[in-house]
């Protein structure tokens, strides 16, 4: 067992290869929002038949895009279904070793404390299905990792200039936290000496490329606006730095967490140049509302962050390995994997039964997804249904009224007429405009709620019915 702790590269290595796994092994990846993802790149990439008949792609550039330029890569090679899952699993790796990298360029290659790293990747936005904002997530902490190294190289102003943009394509909210980051972390390396600040501040200007790209080239009229949660709330979102489908779980896991980490407290170093970076990350936490325009959970993206800076931040004091705090980690990491991976695989049942239905509708079916509350996010309800409907315009070329499309910062489109039926909360009196109604969770609807229907299928959790005039 001490052999095993004490090889580095094995330990990191079992991490990713169980980190990667759920994304491989599963047909249906159960992401809270990930069918409306994976149902938009279908239409954009020729994977569904017939539903260029409702939707169009407005290709130009946006703060969106790490998933679609993905895809668009590879889906020349492989299905589309398997260049998605190909970006997850790239995505949940890339939390992890971007969390490995800035430790090793705070504290060099033998500290390995961002081990706990790993019970960060599997965070609250990643399952709710925030894929492109956690792949730039991703990528910032590589970044950030890079310009601690490399910030007074001669070539750095180009090099990060590039980098910076690459980030603002995969997501904007990726992009503020490099910025913020990086701004704070200069600032409160200035003490250091007027040349050492001056190098800093000069490099500092790669920041300007993308902010030039951003407002000269890409839509950035948020709209709407400003929404606050309940202090509770913003408390209660602490657990979503490392899960979200178990709130009592992941609440229960980040406080053995915290009481493990300050039993251990007196062993561990901290990076100082991370203090302020790490206090900015923390104050843009409080200060966040819930809502921005027309974008939602924008504070929720926070905590998960907080946390895989920190892991990056923070290195054993001894130079012997600390072997029954690494066991502590990978034991609780092993038993939330174990939690994961049960949950993913019961409820493969129930996304088969909803594939099996939508094989029995017509090419190109109009189809009215109902639910009690299509704006209620309930992490524990089992299993996440969100947008369940979106699985028929891969299958069929569905019309679909809930898709994410003709948003401000999304590719996809409805084409007219199509446009008056989209909405995120479909109620049954858009019924006379489509053909086939799905019921999800009918014994939560009212009878106001369903419009008269003759049921086609039926599964555990939804009927799908045609509708009647």
């Amino acid at each position: 067992m001490r052999r095993f702790f004490s090889d580095t590269g094995t330990l990191y290595g079992l991490a990713t290869i169980l980190l990667v796994t759920p994304f491989v092994v599963f047909r249906d990846v159960p992401l809270y929002d990930l069918p409306n993802h994976l149902a938009s790149l279908h239409v954009l990439f020729g994977g569904a038949p017939g539903a260029d008949r409702y939707y169009a792609a407005e290709w130009r550039l946006v703060p969106n895009l790490a998933a679609e330029a993905w895809v668009w890569f590879l889906h020349r090679f492989v299905s589309v279904d398997a260049a998605l899952r190909l970006f997850l699993a790239a995505t949940v790796a890339q939390l992890f070793w971007g969390a490995v990298a800035l430790n090793r360029a705070l504290f060099g290659g033998r500290n390995r404390f961002a081990l706990a790293a790993a019970l960060f990747a599997y965070n609250g936005p990643l399952l709710f299905g925030f894929i492109d904002l956690s792949f730039g997530l991703g990528m910032a902490l590589w970044a950030v990792a890079a310009w601690i190294r490399w910030r007074d190289e001669p070539w750095a102003l180009p090099f990060f200039a590039l980098i910076a943009c690459l980030v603002l394509f995969a997501h904007l909210f990726a992009f503020a936290v490099y910025a913020l980051v990086l701004c704070a972390y200069e600032f409160g390396a200035a003490g250091r000496g007027r040349q050492h600040a001056r190098r800093g501040l000069f490099a500092l200007l790669h920041l300007l490329a993308p902010a030039a790209l951003y407002f000269l080239a890409m839509p950035h009229a948020l709209g709407g606006g400003v929404a606050y949660g309940s202090p509770l709330l913003k408390f209660a979102q602490l657990a979503s730095a490392i899960g979200f489908y178990n709130p009592l779980f992941d609440a229960l896991s980040l406080l053995a967490l915290l009481i493990a980490a300050g039993l251990v407290a007196h062993r561990l170093a901290f990076a100082h140049d991370m203090m302020l970076p790490l206090v900015a990350l923390a104050v843009a936490y409080v200060v966040l509302p819930h809502q921005l325009g027309s974008a939602t959970f924008v504070d929720y993206r926070m905590p998960a962050t907080f946390a895989l800076f920190l892991c990056g931040s923070l290195a054993w004091r001894e130079s012997r390995r600390r072997t029954r705090a690494e066991a502590f980690v990978l034991a609780l990491f092993g038993l939330r994997w174990l939690v994961t991976m049960a949950q993913f695989h019961s409820w493969q049942g129930d996304y088969a039964e909803y594939r099996a239905a939508f094989a029995l509708l017509p090419q190109d079916a109009k189809l009215l997804p109902l639910a009690r509350d299509p704006n209620a996010v309930d992490p524990a309800l089992h299993p996440p249904l969100a947008h369940v409907d979106a699985l028929a315009v891969g299958e069929r070329g569905a019309l679909v009224p809930d898709l994410f499309a003709g948003l401000g910062y999304e590719l996809l489109t409805y084409r007219q007429p199509y446009r008056a039926l989209a909405t995120q909360t479909p109620t049954a009196a858009l019924a006379p405009d489509f053909d086939y109604v799905l019921l999800i969770r009918p014994e939560e609807l009212s009878a106001a709620q369903v419009p008269r229907y003759r049921e086609v299928a039926a599964g555990r959790t939804f009927v799908l019915g045609k509708l009647e005039r």
